[in-house]
């Protein structure tokens, strides 16, 4: 997805977080979508389902130098990731090698 906001750009990171395991419960979704504009949600949602692998890691890196410009920004960027890992009271090893791979990517 190109041209995303800050705030799309967090529910695009949190809808990878989600899929680490290739099971976005409706816990997750239920935890990335209550402070959102449904309508972007569900926006930002299907542009996710339709990417790729590689264009979802495309995406993180383009918007990741316009949006995580110091280590606060990335520490609270994850803290809210965090919550979406573990929304389901789960944390699978897919996820968290999914979450140390965002880590070095962001």
């Amino acid at each position: 997805m190109k041209n995303l906001s800050k705030e799309e750009f967090e529910i695009y990171c949190l809808l990878i977080a989600a899929d680490a395991d290739f099971d976005i419960t409706k816990q997750e979704l239920i935890a990335i979508g209550a402070h959102t504009d449904p309508v972007m949600f569900v926006r930002i949602y299907n542009g996710f389902e339709a990417d790729n692998m590689t264009t979802r890691i495309e995406t993180i890196r383009e918007h990741k130098a316009i949006y995580i410009k110091d280590e606060l920004d990335r520490q609270n960027h994850f803290e809210r990731m965090k919550k979406v890992f573990f929304a389901d009271g789960r944390y699978t090893a897919a996820e968290k090698s999914v979450f140390s791979m965002l880590r070095k990517l962001i």
